[in-house]
């Protein structure tokens, strides 16, 4: 395959060069069967997604779903968490309110019944038994008998790790968690299983303003935080060029799994100028590859026309990011999406979807972007590009989301809590940033835990997070 378009990103002391795809010569033959295999392509493409977000399709599975969950006889425990899985798929597919709270009845009268101590989690997490967890970082060690540390957990595969500890009740004594849950809506049932059995209640952060009602119904034991995942960016890690040396047009950086809808950024594509300078930034994910997006966009004709880039280390797609006009996500349901904050700290306006359940949509006004419907969007995309340079996201970014300032809604949420129970706070939590692992702001804060690492992994064999 031959390469034009190159397009140069530094990360840190060095620099990978990244090149976009423009096609080799055809086989004779070949570029019929493409041109007749195109229109095919984008009708499979287009067709799934309507099928798949269709409410009435998604009724219909809900229910067939739910129907098929029959309730185990017996004590199997095994057998009783395959059926509250399969409820969990239901209720998130539920296309109303009240589909999914009906749902979630027969979910939580099962998990009434499940005895999680006898729950095999290796059979059901491949990495269950691992005590190494890489998403996780300590904001505030244990500093006495009655003030807890502090220990924050992103991912239900996680901090479900924690369960298989033979001393449970004695990390519990010593600290208190922070959960960062990665989907919305959050049936699952690990979210179901955690709280019941950890043995104090955790905090829990939210990936949509809707699971601030969601989560406390799976659980009693949530102490729901409005933050979520997008609020822990880093403004440090942005250095944004003015608009008129921005060199990429519009960037869309976003795994290359389904939900993303790659398609329908090419879709949009096709109809927006040839000269734009177009940038796809994204990794393998869920059996899909550079591959699959290259195919992709060649259905759309527009794989001569962008830049696709996979696996840049962060202070690249930070750099990328600074370097363009307007960012696109255009996933209809996810969590909360970090690279919406991390586009508006890069002063790069987003352009989203109008009906996105998608957390970070609620960062999206007059000062960070734009909201897009469906369908042809692309005069729309137009507008929003030539007026690009009029959006102030960083601005209203620094005043709202910062990790700073989530930091210090936690920390309040947090010492509220333990000051009512009793507790006492004489420290404050350090502050968080998420790049896009979690992680401490300031290396000395991340030294200064290292005694608090070391007790951890020798009392509960836990290795907390990377270096």
């Amino acid at each position: 395959m031959k390469y034009q378009n190159n397009i140069q990103i530094a990360t840190g002391n060095h620099a990978v060069l990244t090149r976009g795809p423009s096609e080799a010569p055809l086989a004779p033959g070949e570029g019929l069967r493409s041109s007749l295999l195109a229109p095919l392509g984008r009708a499979g493409l287009e067709v799934r997604d309507r099928l798949i977000n269709s409410p009435a399709v998604r009724t219909v599975l809900s229910r067939w779903i739910r129907f098929r969950a029959q309730e185990p006889g017996g004590d199997d425990p095994q057998a009783l968490a395959r059926s509250i899985e399969r409820l969990c798929t239901a209720a998130r597919l539920a296309p109303t309110p009240a589909m999914m709270e009906r749902v979630e009845e027969e979910i939580l009268r099962r998990v009434q019944r499940l005895d999680a101590t006898r729950l095999e989690w290796g059979r059901l997490l491949p990495d269950f038994h691992s005590r190494t967890l890489e998403k996780a970082v300590i904001l505030k060690p244990r500093m006495s008998e009655r003030e807890k540390g502090v220990l924050f957990i992103s991912f239900g595969n996680q901090w479900v790790r924690l369960l298989g500890l033979h001393n449970l009740q004695e990390l519990a004594r010593s600290y208190t968690l922070v959960l960062a849950p990665g989907w919305s809506p959050p049936h699952d049932l690990i979210n179901y299983v955690f709280p019941r059995s950890y043995p104090d209640a955790v905090f829990s952060l939210i990936s949509n303003r809707r699971d601030l009602e969601t989560l406390p119904r799976l659980s009693r034991g949530y102490r729901v935080v409005p933050l979520y995942a997008s609020s822990w960016v880093n403004p440090d890690f942005f250095r944004p060029l003015p608009f008129p040396e921005r060199d990429i047009d519009i960037i869309m950086v976003a795994n290359f799994s389904r939900i993303k809808r790659h398609f329908a950024f090419f879709k949009t594509l096709r109809k927006m100028p040839s000269h734009l300078n177009v940038v796809l930034i994204g990794q393998d994910q869920d059996g899909r590859t550079w591959d699959t997006i290259y195919k992709e966009a060649r259905y759309y004709h527009v794989h001569k026309r962008l830049t696709i880039l996979r696996n840049v280390p962060y202070r690249g797609v930070a750099e990328a990011l600074c370097r363009s006009r307007v960012s696109l996500i255009l996933s209809r349901r996810e969590g909360s999406c970090v690279v919406v904050a991390e586009s508006l700290f890069a002063n790069t306006p987003v352009g989203m979807l109008a009906d996105a359940h998608v957390g970070s949509r609620a960062f999206i006004n007059e000062s960070t972007g734009c909201l897009l419907e469906h369908g042809d969007c692309s005069g729309r995309l137009r507008d929003f590009l030539a007026r690009a340079a009029e959006y102030s996201p960083r601005e209203w970014a620094e005043r709202n989301i910062s990790c700073q300032r989530s930091t210090a809604i936690l920390n309040e949420a947090i010492r509220s809590h333990m000051l009512a129970a009793g507790q006492e706070w004489t420290r404050d939590l350090a502050p968080l940033c998420w790049c896009p692992d979690p992680r401490l702001v300031d290396p000395a804060d991340h030294a200064a835990m290292r005694d608090a690492r070391a007790d951890l992994k020798d009392r509960f064999g836990l290795v907390i997070g990377t270096d």
